[in-house]
């Protein structure tokens, strides 16, 4: 009986020692905000993650995005997490892949245009980008109105781009197209 009871701890300790795997730590990712946010799409290593909230704020008008960027399988996603516009419910859009056909037009260009040490506290961000991993955070200001007009028109043609029919809905609720042109005859010149 004896006997038995040490044969079987023999057994339970050796299962114990040599069925346990060793713990692997996952690899730290060399991806740092501070130095890598406007080339994310290359620094990114897999199962990092890039939360950027895009202020499209302006004069009276208020709308803001939270963007959230992942690099899973050696693939770059992008995915609109909220689409505020004034006091309105918010939407949410879909993770796609961040493949623009368009290369010059990319978030990264459009990052590097952004002067880092432009920190004047009267002009609003424009870019808020946080590594949920590390406590930095990247402020990314314009340099006054018609600089805010020009780069939300360039973000939103990176998201036209991104998401066709969803932004195409909001082009049509929102944004205000140009009237048509009036044709005045000559007779009604005079």
């Amino acid at each position: 009986m004896r006997n038995e009871k040490f044969n079987m701890l023999i057994l339970i300790f050796t299962t114990l020692i040599f069925g346990c795997k060793q713990k692997v730590e996952p690899k730290k990712s060399e991806f740092k905000v501070a130095q890598d946010y406007s080339e994310f799409k290359t620094k990114m290593e897999n199962n990092d993650t890039l939360n950027i909230g895009v202020v499209l704020s302006m004069c009276m008008w208020s709308e803001y995005d939270q963007l959230q960027i992942t690099k899973t399988n050696d693939s770059v996603f992008l995915q609109l997490k909220e689409k505020r516009v004034m006091d309105d419910e918010p939407v949410h859009f879909n993770k796609v892949l961040y493949e623009l056909k368009n290369d010059t037009l990319n978030l990264e260009k459009m990052m590097m245009d952004f002067d880092i040490n432009y920190q004047e506290e009267i002009s609003s961000p424009f870019f808020i980008i946080i590594n949920p991993k590390e406590k930095d955070t990247i402020l990314l200001r314009t340099t006054g109105l018609g600089n805010r007009g020009f780069n939300i028109e360039r973000y939103q043609r990176i998201m036209f781009e991104l998401y066709p029919k969803e932004m195409e809905k909001y082009r049509l609720e929102y944004m205000v197209l140009p009237p048509e042109p009036i044709e005045i005859e000559e007779n009604e010149m005079e």
